[in-house]
C-alpha cells in the first residue's frame, strides 16, 4: 500500500477524479466555451474611464476576480476557524 496525501490507497487502484475536480473541470470547460464564442470587441465604462477590449478578455477578468474573491474569503474563514478552535 502506498500513502497519498495522508490517506491509504492501493497502488493497483486506478485514479478517479473527486467531485470537486469534476466540478472544476466543468466550470473550466464552460468558461472556455464562453470565451471562444465571444471574440468581438466591447466597450466598458467605469467612472470616467472607457475601455475597449474583446469580450473574452472581460469574461476572463470577471472570472479571475471571482476566483480571487473566493480565495480571499476562504483564507479568512480558515484563519478565523483556527483562531477560535
Amino acid at each position: 500500500m502506498s500513502i497519498v496525501n495522508g490517506s491509504e490507497r492501493p497502488t493497483d487502484e486506478p485514479w478517479r477524479p473527486t467531485p470537486k475536480q469534476i466540478t472544476a473541470g466543468v466550470i473550466v470547460v464552460v468558461i472556455l466555451v464562453a470565451i471562444l464564442q465571444n471574440t468581438h470587441k466591447a466597450q466598458f465604462d467605469f467612472l470616467w474611464f472607457n475601455f475597449e477590449a474583446p469580450v473574452w478578455l472581460w469574461l476572463a477578468a470577471v472570472f479571475g476576480a471571482g476566483v480571487a474573491t473566493g480565495l480571499l474569503i476562504a483564507s479568512r474563514r480558515a484563519k478565523r476557524k483556527a483562531a477560535s478552535g
